[in-house]
């Protein structure tokens, strides 16, 4: 074992090879402990698996970011987001909202999704340049969301951009920036106004089906409603952007494989999955011990901030074989953790699975030649967040003919 090893979430998201210190921690310390930042950290992926499972050791909680940790059972906000909550409280505010964000609801989508995409894209593709991130694969699943919360076009782009700026953090330190801290305010301070609006009546889309919902008498109160709402733009947001932008990123320094999909779009689904797994955005998860567990032989005692590293854990040959860190888009893993496990498995990962391929597709159809500038690419800076700020490319005016 070497003594030098040191994982930090708040300098991680920007290293160049974030892989290597995955596969150190998973063969080396596979139950790590930062005595300077006080979390443990599991990375193998059958480790991950069961803290997502034992929700009732693992607790959520105590918040799901290492910054925003605190005691289990107290709150910071003025709101409650349903990825913060354990069973059977999680369990209730789900039941109620997966009433209303059906599947079939999210496949009745699917051409406005792609209309979307293709208006998003409509706007630079006779330039014949972008930054992916700001110009297409930020702008598009906001556009995607306020669609699906009913929020009113005008107002999409200014909230996109308070959005945007939550999950900023600088490097090397757990305080929470203060452009953070107004972009969450402001986006708090819009759904406010918003859901007094859609009690008066005003308004359309998931929103306005939640404020009227009701399952077995019970109905979402103001501070679950605003949570929601605060939790289905920041996720469902992020994901996306980091997801295509990660993906492009990805088959530009795969020529073969992107060849390949813009050959034949029915291996774009086996893509996103490879994606997820080889790149996801969210590279952890913060979880609070309930109680004293032993992993790897150490014990990890009631109270203790856990780090599942979801990134480390689809890396992992254990599970995934001696190609864990190869991308290949012909893999068919039988399951991965880009979207959690168990209680707390992604309620939005139905839309973020089609908006991924729709956003593929489209792209190796209409700007297939596109070319990254891996020079002045720039990385996000945040501590489980991992994707692209800004990926220039270039491509040929017009798109494809």
């Amino acid at each position: 074992m070497t003594s030098d090893l040191v994982y930090n979430p708040y300098t991680f998201a920007t290293h160049d090879n974030p892989y290597d210190t995955y596969r150190r921690l998973r063969d080396e310390q596979p139950a790590y402990w930062n005595d300077e930042l006080r979390f443990w950290v599991l990375s193998r992926f059958d480790d991950v698996l069961d803290g997502f499972r034992d929700f009732e050791s693992f607790s959520s909680a105590g918040g799901i970011a290492l910054e925003n940790r605190r005691p289990v059972g107290s709150q910071l906000t003025e709101f409650e987001q349903m990825i913060e909550l354990d069973p059977p409280d999680h369990t209730a505010m789900r039941r109620l909202v997966s009433r209303a964000f059906t599947g079939r609801r999210v496949e009745a989508m699917h051409d406005e999704i792609r209309s979307i995409f293709d208006q998003v894209l409509d706007r630079v593709i006779d330039t014949g340049h972008c930054d992916l991130v700001e110009d297409v694969t930020s702008p598009f699943p906001m556009e995607v969301i306020s669609a699906v919360l009913g929020i009113p076009p005008d107002d999409r782009d200014e909230l996109r951009k308070h959005a945007e700026r939550i999950m900023i953090r600088e490097d090397g330190s757990m305080m929470i920036p203060r452009a953070a801290v107004d972009g969450m305010f402001a986006v708090l301070a819009y759904f406010v106004d918003d859901l007094a609006k859609r009690k008066a009546g005003e308004g359309h889309g998931l929103i306005s089906d939640l404020v009227g919902l009701e399952v077995d008498g019970r109905a979402l109160h103001d501070e679950e409603l605003l949570g929601f709402c605060v939790l289905f733009v920041i996720a469902g947001h992020e994901t996306t952007t980091k997801m295509v932008a990660n993906a492009i990123e990805l088959l530009s320094r795969h020529p073969e494989q992107r060849e390949a999909i813009t050959r034949d779009d029915s291996l774009i689904p086996g893509c996103v999955e490879e994606v997820l797994r080889f790149h996801n955005s969210t590279q952890y998860m913060h979880r609070t011990l309930t109680r004293d567990i032993e992993r790897h032989g150490q014990v990890m005692r009631a109270g203790d901030s856990v780090l599942l590293l979801i990134g480390a854990a689809n890396h992992d040959e254990r599970e995934f074989g001696p190609t864990a860190e190869v991308f290949d888009i012909a893999r068919r893993p039988d399951r991965h953790l880009a979207f959690g496990y168990g209680a707390h498995f992604c309620l939005g990962a139905a839309l973020a699975r089609m908006e991924g391929k729709i956003a593929l597709e489209q792209i190796h159809a209409r700007i297939p030649d596109y070319c990254v500038d891996h020079d002045t690419k720039v990385r996000f800076h945040s501590s489980n967040v991992t994707g692209w700020t800004h990926l220039p490319v270039t491509f040929t005016a017009g798109g494809a003919r």
